[in-house]
């Protein structure tokens, strides 16, 4: 099947999500969660293409890796998410400075380093 350069980058996103945010328990839902939270806006595309990203037999994309830089940033985009929150739920209907948001992301970070290394290994993703 032919797939272009464009939606090979995206079918990386879709299945590097995945590998992040997936957690075993119940498998449609955890899906769904991931792509109502981020791969809506990062890919632009319907829940039921995402999931078609997804199967990777259906897509011939060779031995293409996203950009390290892209990965860490799939990585920050839950302590992000979890800073807006908080940053939300202090300052009701009121304007953030990217400062503000950087420095409630760094707190969420080291509150996270600050597990020991069991905790750390235990929660990491799963992969296949």
């Amino acid at each position: 099947m032919y797939v272009p350069n464009h939606l090979k980058w995206r079918i990386l996103l879709a299945q590097e999500l995945k590998q992040f945010y997936f957690e075993r328990e119940n498998s449609h839902r955890n899906c769904k969660r991931i792509f109502e939270l981020y791969g809506r806006y990062l890919l632009g595309t319907t829940y039921d293409t995402f999931l078609n990203y997804l199967n990777q037999l259906k897509y011939e994309i060779g031995n293409l890796r996203l950009p390290p830089y892209i990965v860490a940033a799939i990585g920050l985009l839950e302590p992000l998410r979890i800073a807006s929150e908080r940053l939300r739920l202090r300052k009701t209907n009121a304007t953030w400075t990217l400062l503000e948001v950087v420095e409630e992301t760094l707190s969420i970070l080291r509150e996270r380093s600050s597990t020991t290394l069991n905790q750390r290994i235990d929660s990491r993703p799963q992969t296949k």
